[in-house]
């Protein structure tokens, strides 16, 4: 099996610095489907990793999941224009109704979270394949939301970080230019794209490429490499 590209990075850049400071948006529960995990935790005391995730209820699952990572933090907040953003979320009682086929195996709440988004037709497509009523299963959450600069200086996270991976559901391209990368200074960016409509997603990859980051995609996702990784993947 050919290996994952963004695990062959992670892998060479850690073998480079032997500590990575990471940063997941998105963070859900944090293990499951998520690409980072395995990584983080067999590599807990070379890495620091900064948890992003605004929606409330999945806070307990995150600790507990990262409880034995002793370099771990998490914030309660969303990555964009300083202010409030307003999520649209699965209702708590509707969980045991969305569970895909694609889910198999998860925790019950797992794929009801992952599809909150700060745009609401996204969910709408989703729970309308697995036959629901989106007007009745939806919610708003009305969350923080803050300038990942802002944020770093908030909680005195160390910077430039070594890889933001992201996972917004469709909001990724605002994450990224929340980002303020020209200051963080990422060297991996790693992000949903199939969610991200294409004109957007062409302004995005130019935007990247103007940031010196060579963007490959995998799947459903992209990765953006930074033009200071090329020796260490050649």
């Amino acid at each position: 099996m050919e290996a994952n590209p963004y695990l062959v990075a992670l892998k060479a850049l850690l073998e480079n610095q032997a500590h990575l400071n990471i940063v997941v948006v998105g963070a859900n529960d944090g293990r499951f489907n998520d690409p980072i995990y395995n990584f983080a935790l067999e590599n807990r005391t070379q890495t620091q990793i900064l948890l992003i995730e605004p929606n409330k209820f999945l806070l307990p699952h995150l600790e507990a999941n990262y409880s034995q990572h002793p370099s771990h933090q998490i914030a309660n907040c969303a990555i964009g224009e300083e202010g409030e953003l307003i999520l649209y979320a699965v209702k708590q009682e509707w969980f045991s109704h969305f569970q895909p086929a694609y889910a198999k195996g998860w925790p019950p709440y797992r794929a009801a979270t992952g599809i909150t988004s700060a745009h609401r037709e996204h969910l709408e497509v989703a729970l309308q394949r697995e036959n629901l009523n989106p007007d009745e299963a939806i919610e708003t959450l009305t969350v923080p939301s803050k300038q990942l600069g802002s944020l770093l200086t908030e909680i005195t996270w160390p910077t430039p970080i070594d890889i933001l991976q992201i996972d917004a559901e469709g909001y990724d391209d605002a994450v990224i230019y929340a980002a303020d990368i020209q200051r963080t200074k990422p060297k991996l960016i790693y992000f949903e794209n199939h969610n991200i409509q294409a004109d957007r997603l062409e302004l995005l990859q130019k935007y990247l490429t103007q940031q010196h980051y060579q963007v490959h995609q995998i799947n459903g996702d992209s990765l953006a490499v930074h033009a200071q990784m090329d020796p260490l993947l050649s």
